[in-house]
């Protein structure tokens, strides 16, 4: 008989932000929650802990889906804030 993995707190499995950059010109944020800002010099990001703040030159945000955000571009710096 099998036993069905069910997490003690559903909610709270995938909470951490991760940041994955490749050179200057692609990141991948997961759990974004939502696009605060966003034009061609600087996309605003809100994780669950943080607000990710990209900056350069022809940004765009080349896919949104539920759980993350890739931003394609000259990506010149990243500025991380907590949230309080």
């Amino acid at each position: 008989m099998r036993k069905k993995f069910t997490p003690a707190f559903p909610g709270w499995v995938y909470l951490d932000t991760y940041l994955h950059l490749h050179g200057n010109q692609r990141l991948r944020v997961e759990n974004c929650r939502r696009i605060l800002e966003y034009n061609d010099v600087l996309v605003r990001l809100q994780t669950v802990d943080m607000i990710v703040e990209i900056w350069g030159s022809r940004l765009r945000v080349a896919d949104y889906n539920d759980s993350s955000v890739i931003v394609t571009g000259k990506i010149s710096s990243l500025n991380l804030t907590e949230k309080s």
